[in-house]
């Protein structure tokens, strides 16, 4: 599984469970990368989020057991990378040159899997 995510400049990742941002280049990137595919995303992110057409969509609900070999895409939020960063073979991050204060801060990735190939963007 690989993780995607956006980060602005203040280490923010969004505010009021929505991106702080709107960046096109950052939005197509993040299409191309994930177009047929199955994602994992977490409750609040789950809500927040429109419909993503040609993508599979898995909600982690903390309840269920989830068979992480169909999960292509893990793209948040916060708990939800913390909680599987630790399967990563890729993270994608999206540096957004934005200065917006947030109230949800890049996540912890002190158990990302030491395998895992980092890629940066910067939009």
């Amino acid at each position: 599984m690989k993780g995607i995510i956006a980060v602005n400049n203040l280490g923010f990742i969004g505010k009021d469970n929505k991106l702080l941002w709107r960046n096109v280049e950052d939005l197509q990137h993040f299409k191309n990368l994930t177009l047929n595919t199955t994602l994992l995303v977490g409750w609040n992110t789950y809500m927040n989020m429109p419909e993503l057409s040609n993508r599979v969509t898995i909600l982690d609900d903390r309840n269920s057991k989830i068979d992480l070999n169909l999960i292509d895409w893990c793209i948040g939020g916060k708990r939800t990378y913390e909680k599987y960063s630790s399967h990563f073979t890729e993270l994608h991050i999206s540096h957004i040159n934005d200065n917006s204060i947030g109230d949800i801060q890049q996540p912890d990735w002190s158990n990302l899997n030491s395998e895992c190939k980092i890629y940066n963007y910067h939009f």
